[in-house]
């Protein structure tokens, strides 16, 4: 099989040919048809991850199962199924309480385990979610890392109908869903985004703000019940003198690698709580692809070849794309 393995940080990754695996017991082969391009990805390639080199990187993925090991009996050949972005143990208090996310056994494909940008992944079988009818294997091969995580950041902030909901970051690959999936919950939204992307948000958000100080703007329509901050450090001084005195917000973002200075005096005089988000969980991912199969969420991504993933990776920090970047590998 083909493959793109990391060798070196900061070096591009080489399409090789690779091994195609085999699945042992409660594992699953999937021939992998899609991937997401993460951010994530760029750091790892960075060596900012703690990434176990060399390795086939890339953690977000979608395809259709090829072959099952001993002991899988959920899943069969010809099964469109979505990757979660970790294998857990399954047996801690973490997992056992639906917390997968912070399980200490928890390895993270493209960085500790092979990843995605390989025609053939093999995982863990509770680490796949079955793709409902409807939704393309573009959109799934995100819906782990991008929707969610988001689905669970509206949870943390009690997302429901008639409050309004501020999202920044809102023309990148989470914002972008973020702002959906606040509307679906009922929300009202809030976007923030840059000027050249104003115009595409505008047909999912009830309002759009444009520019780095926004915080007096959002105010002047009455404020932000909570917040999804998808970009972190560079907005989230704005972000929390925009919402409402015992405001919420789920911090997502964290493109910045250098520490975030925060005015704890706002955060204590309004009491705002900041509720950092990793990752969403099983039954995250499973509300995800609801979304998109119902069409309450509209997935927004745009497709590239196999050949292209280096040049992804290198122009991610400077990328002006909206929504998420996504690869098509096989059928």
């Amino acid at each position: 099989m083909r493959g793109y393995v990391l060798k070196n940080f900061k070096e591009p990754p080489s399409l090789v040919e690779l091994e195609k695996p085999k699945p042992g017991p409660g594992r699953v082969l999937v021939r992998v048809a899609a991937a997401g391009v993460c951010y994530r990805d760029y750091l790892a390639w960075q060596g900012f991850q703690r990434v176990k080199l060399p390795i086939v990187p890339g953690h977000e993925f979608a395809g259709v199962v090829e072959e099952v090991g001993e002991g899988v009996d959920e899943f069969k050949p010809g099964d469109a199924v979505a990757g979660m972005m970790y294998e857990f143990c399954g047996e801690c208090e973490f997992c056992r309480t639906g917390r997968e996310y912070l399980c200490r056994s928890r390895k993270i494909y493209g960085e500790d385990l092979p990843g995605a940008f390989a025609e053939y992944i093999s995982a863990d079988r509770k680490s796949l979610v079955k793709i409902p009818p409807g939704v393309p294997l573009e959109a799934a091969s995100y819906a782990a890392c991008v929707l969610s995580t988001v689905v669970r950041g509206m949870r943390k902030i009690g997302v429901s109908p008639g409050r309004q909901i501020l999202v920044t970051g809102a023309g990148g690959g989470v914002g972008i869903h973020a702002v959906q999936i606040a509307k679906a919950y009922g929300a009202r939204v809030v976007a923030v985004t840059s000027p050249q992307k104003a115009e595409y948000v505008a047909k999912y958000a009830d309002h759009v703000i444009t520019g780095k100080s926004f915080a007096d703007e959002v105010k002047k329509l009455g404020g932000a019940d909570g917040a999804v901050e998808s970009v972190g450090g560079p907005t989230l001084e704005q972000t929390i003198r925009a919402v409402n005195w015992g405001g919420r917000i789920a911090l997502i973002g964290n493109v910045d690698p250098q520490p975030t200075p925060i005015a704890l005096g706002l955060l204590i005089l309004k009491e705002v709580e900041l509720l950092p988000v990793l990752q969403g969980g099983r039954a995250d991912l499973q509300e995800a692809l609801r979304l998109l199969a119902t069409g309450a969420v509209k997935p927004v991504y745009t497709t590239h070849s196999f050949a292209e993933l280096p040049r992804l990776l290198e122009e991610t920090p400077k990328a002006s794309h909206i929504g998420r970047r996504v690869v098509k590998i096989g059928n």
